[in-house]
């Protein structure tokens, strides 16, 4: 609507209210001496009119028309909502006094917006650098948008103006962003994200002959955490460990839930490989006394499994399977120890039956 020459016209609703003007007679029609085609044409501009004002109450943004003076004649109910004055109040009264914005960076009062519109006869797009001063004196960020308005003859005859609450558009930018890289539950990396955090790693490795090392680390025994204790449990122990691995780690390196039980951990910028076995050690302590949600003990243990940059591969189709291979057999070894012991006879120290 914004970029239109197309006339749009403003009732001011005190107006049609009021009847000091504009269509004094309501949406009743006129007296009875007047003739049938006036009545009927004015029923019709005031459904047109009522038309007008439910539309753009509806929509989300904020709306304000003026006359060729800049006072206002229209105002909706987001723009009452945004700036604190009620449309009984504002309309009649200047722009500037109910519209007040200031620059962000400068702290200085912003031109008439609706002047600016009228006399350059061009639409302005929406500006997000912007501070609306509220009734109450305080400030909201904003962003605006203006356009002349033009009769059926292209005479200008006002000016509209949008506006928005631009806090929420860029919290809901920035929190899409957020959980477009990062896993739900841990606020971990996610996969997706991983895969360009060691796309630039590898890149600055290969630039400056460095050394990485993945870790794949997987819960041993977690479907039983779940099916025992419940999901809620199990969920604990993945944010707990997540925030673990994070304190195990170096700002430069990059920790990833890559499903499930399992995360993906990237040392990088390393002169040796033996720098990691010191990390595995943190790791592995840290998760320790972790296992303890709501007073709960489970027997689940960690299974690590490392790769190495470049020796087991250059690229993350070759380092991950490497690394998840590696923690399968820990986990195997593990099992088949556990077996052993539980299979062993047990001594009977000189007992005879």
């Amino acid at each position: 609507m914004l970029g239109s020459s197309r006339t749009i016209p403003f009732v001011p609703v005190a107006a049609r209210k009021s009847g000091n003007g504009v269509n004094s007679a309501g949406c009743n029609g006129e007296s009875q001496n007047t003739k049938l085609t006036a009545t009927n044409r004015k029923e019709t501009s005031c459904v047109d009119n009522q038309w007008a004002d439910a539309i753009l109450d509806f929509v989300g943004d904020a709306v304000l028309g003026t006359d060729t003076q800049a006072t206002i004649t229209y105002m909706n109910r987001a723009a009452e909502k945004l700036t604190g004055f009620s449309r009984k109040e504002a309309i009649g009264r200047p722009l500037d006094e109910i519209f007040r914005v200031i620059d962000v960076a400068t702290r200085v009062t912003r031109a008439n917006l609706a002047h600016h519109v009228m006399d350059s006869g061009l639409a302005v797009d929406l500006h997000n650098s912007s501070l609306l001063r509220t009734r109450d004196g305080s400030e909201l960020a904003i962003e605006d948008a203006a356009t002349p308005l033009y009769n059926a003859n292209g005479e200008v005859i006002g000016a509209l103006i949008k506006f928005h609450d631009s806090r929420y558009s860029a919290e809901t930018t920035a929190r899409m962003a957020y959980l477009a890289q990062h896993d739900s539950l841990t606020g971990l990396l996610n996969r997706y994200a991983f895969a360009e955090r060691f796309e630039q790693a590898a890149a600055l490795a290969r630039r400056h002959g460095k050394k990485m090392v993945m870790l794949f680390i997987d819960l041993d025994n977690f479907k039983e955490v779940n099916d025992t204790l419940g999901h809620s449990v199990g969920d604990e122990i993945l944010k707990a460990l997540g925030q673990r691995l994070l304190g195990c780690v170096r700002a430069t390196d990059h920790v990833c839930r890559h499903g499930g039980d399992e995360f993906v951990v990237l040392l990088s910028d390393l002169t040796e490989h033996e720098q990691a076995f010191a990390v595995v050690d943190k790791v592995r302590e840290a998760a320790a006394d972790l296992l303890r949600v709501g007073g709960y003990k489970p027997s689940v243990k960690l299974s690590v499994g490392i790769s190495l940059f470049p020796n087991d591969g250059e690229t993350l189709e070759a380092l991950l399977p490497h690394a998840d291979a590696a923690m399968y057999r820990v986990k195997t070894s593990r099992k088949q120890r556990r077996n052993k012991l539980r299979d062993a006879p047990i001594p009977n120290h000189g007992r005879t039956a």
